[in-house]
């Protein structure tokens, strides 16, 4: 592998000083900075719809984003003579953002705004869509989830010999599948149809995978990697996405919450829609029915003692996520 490595290195105009291996790829330091290299396994047309992406961040002086580098060739993908394919991309100095400190996810969450403001395809005339966007139906998604909620209820409630994660599954069964009804109905009178077909008319992007991974911080400047999700989609998923992750870790710190919404519309107004469906992502018990998911689909005659105990933290922490969910209705709504 490291003399196949090298050989596809000799392919780009740079000189490595030294390479270290980090999640998924490999780091180098070179001549003309850090840059990152791995095995690119998607389609070509995949990686110039994203780096079509970056490049209309870069015109618009967002220039912290970790573009691909041509080799020699004037090729953005190096075969290894083995089958491989290679990718190189610029990369930085930073850390991944500390979503326990509050400052630097306020940081990142303004950082998601402008991307967004950006990130709007039909707004230059250069405008080439390169990919077929599926519409994500989430009040179909709603629909399925809620169902499999009572099933999986259902089942457990026959059961005669139940376990500890079983009967915290019953107990708090009723609480989050209404939650889940109460989001379904909402979603219905968002204007989820309006929004979705005006992001795909003006060919709004979303990143995917808006998380603390992904986001470096340095001296205070923000840098977004890993553009492998993007598409175009609800943006306001990004800000659901991670505002319930930060929340997670955060025990639903209701101050935290409001500052992260706050910190985003100051820089990217939501629309009326937006809003709502926001609220209508963040109401819906996604952890909840993932860890009833979990269950439902692994091995029944053991418990999971992982997975009890996220079942356990998300209840311990619903007091403080209703409460949050109240402000946010009263600041959104």
């Amino acid at each position: 592998m490291d003399d196949r490595l090298d050989e596809v290195i000799k392919k780009y105009p740079v000189t490595v000083k030294s390479k270290h291996r980090i999640r998924g790829a490999i780091l180098l330091d070179t001549n003309k900075g850090i840059y990152m290299i791995k095995m690119y396994t998607a389609n070509k047309k995949r990686l110039l719809f994203e780096e079509e992406i970056k490049k209309l961040l870069l015109d618009k002086g967002y220039g912290n984003v970790d573009y691909a580098i041509p080799n020699t060739d004037n090729e953005l993908l190096t075969d290894d003579g083995s089958g491989g394919k290679w990718l190189m991309k610029r990369w930085y100095n930073g850390e991944e953002c500390d979503i326990k400190d509050v400052q630097k996810v306020l940081l990142a969450s303004s950082n998601m705004a402008i991307l967004h403001k950006i990130m709007i395809m039909r707004q230059y005339s250069t405008y080439t869509p390169l990919v077929k966007t599926n519409k994500l139906d989430i009040k179909s998604l709603f629909l399925r989830h809620n169902r499999e909620i009572k099933k999986v209820h259902s089942y457990i409630r026959e059961k005669r010999q139940k376990n500890e994660m079983e009967i915290c599954l019953l107990n708090s069964y009723q609480n989050f599948f209404e939650q889940g009804k109460k989001a379904e109905e909402f979603l219905k009178e968002s204007g989820y149809d309006k929004l979705f077909d005006n992001t795909v008319k003006e060919g709004r992007i979303m990143h995917g995978s808006y998380n603390y991974h992904n986001i470096l911080l340095s001296e205070n400047h923000v840098i977004t990697t890993n553009f492998e999700k993007a598409d175009i989609g609800l943006q306001v998923i990004d800000l659901y996405d991670f505002i319930r992750k930060v929340m997670e870790k955060n025990s639903w710190n209701l101050n935290t919450g409001i500052q992260i919404i706050e910190a985003y519309i100051k820089e990217r107004k939501l629309e009326k829609e937006e809003q709502k469906v926001l609220y209508a992502l963040l109401l819906y018990p996604e952890k909840y029915w993932k860890l009833v998911n979990f269950y439902y689909n692994g091995k029944k005659s053991w418990m999971s003692a992982k997975n009890f105990e996220k079942l356990r933290r998300i209840c311990n922490q619903e007091k403080e996520r209703l409460n949050f969910l109240k402000e946010v209705k009263k600041l959104l709504i």
